[in-house]
């Protein structure tokens, strides 16, 4: 038996917080689906459609993929799950309200619970930058911190995640009306890669650099701007270029004082803004 399971806190997140599965498992989290919808074909990742088959659509789909988020019903689904396993509060870790309605649908399912006995947590960031928030709140939960204790060290911790990410091609984000068709065009003969941060729940541009080794190596200079010489934990995550992934990764663990690392692949959420080739790396210093 695991300390999660004698804990009397819970762990939800969302499939855009991107857990990776074994962790998931591990500190048994509860995860509710996010939707992909392709027109009116809506499916929920990894109950309706997995990555592989995400993809297959991609390919053959005329639409862009956008994303639902999940309903208050299965929110409400997943608290009742931990209530009836044993948990006697819930604390449940989203993606940044600026960027889904996720957090609302979260909040919505807890007011149905005994008041207090769910709290809805706003991660201000995406993918891995709000599922390292919930790995440590696990970690914390497993150590014997009380849930107010967890809480005030994820506010500070929150405040030190940082995520940035390049994409291979504009295509994808001028599809999704991030670039329009002038940008995108000139982007791409140019070769240039856009630089995109996570910072206060919203993903914006902070640099363009021309090829994407140009690219990888800017993001390492701003992480080694934004974490110095301290311990880190890190995160290499990527849309289906896991060969390039896996290599950044060791190199990024060759650059930093890394005590812990994780390779993902991205969730569509991502993917649909993105597309194929996105490579990210969020870290925060050790605690």
């Amino acid at each position: 038996m695991t300390d999660t399971q004698t804990s009397p806190v819970r762990l939800v997140v969302d499939t855009s917080s991107n857990v990776p599965e074994v962790l998931l498992r591990k500190h048994l989290m509860i995860e509710v689906a996010t939707s992909v919808l392709f027109g009116s074909d809506e499916f929920r990742l990894k109950r309706d459609i997995n990555l592989q088959q995400f993809y297959q659509e991609l390919d053959r789909r005329a639409e862009h993929p956008t994303t639902s988020q999940p309903t208050p019903q299965q929110f409400a689904e997943a608290y009742a799950q931990a209530f009836e396993e044993g948990a006697q509060n819930v604390l449940c870790i989203v993606v940044s309200s600026k960027l889904s309605g996720t957090y609302n649908s979260a909040r919505l399912a807890a007011s149905e619970f005994t008041e207090g006995s769910v709290h809805v947590w706003d991660s201000q960031g995406v993918s891995i930058t709000s599922g390292m928030q919930a790995l440590a709140a696990a970690r914390m939960l497993e150590q014997g911190l009380t849930l107010s204790a967890c809480l005030a060290q994820l506010a500070e911790l929150r405040t030190g995640i940082k995520g940035f990410l390049t994409v291979d091609n504009l295509d994808t984000l001028a599809r999704s009306g991030r670039v329009n068709a002038l940008q995108k065009n000139m982007g791409n003969v140019l070769n240039l890669k856009p630089v995109l941060a996570v910072e206060q729940g919203e993903v914006i541009p902070v640099g363009r650099v021309r090829g994407r080794e140009k690219a990888k190596r800017d993001i390492i200079t701003r992480m080694r701007q934004a974490m110095g010489k301290d311990s880190v934990v890190v995160a290499v995550s990527h849309a289906d270029v896991a060969e390039e992934a896996a290599e950044f990764l060791k190199r990024v663990e060759g650059e930093f004082q890394v005590v812990e690392s994780h390779l993902l692949e991205l969730d569509p959420a991502i993917i649909a803004l993105g597309g194929r080739g996105v490579l990210g790396l969020a870290s925060h210093k050790t605690p």
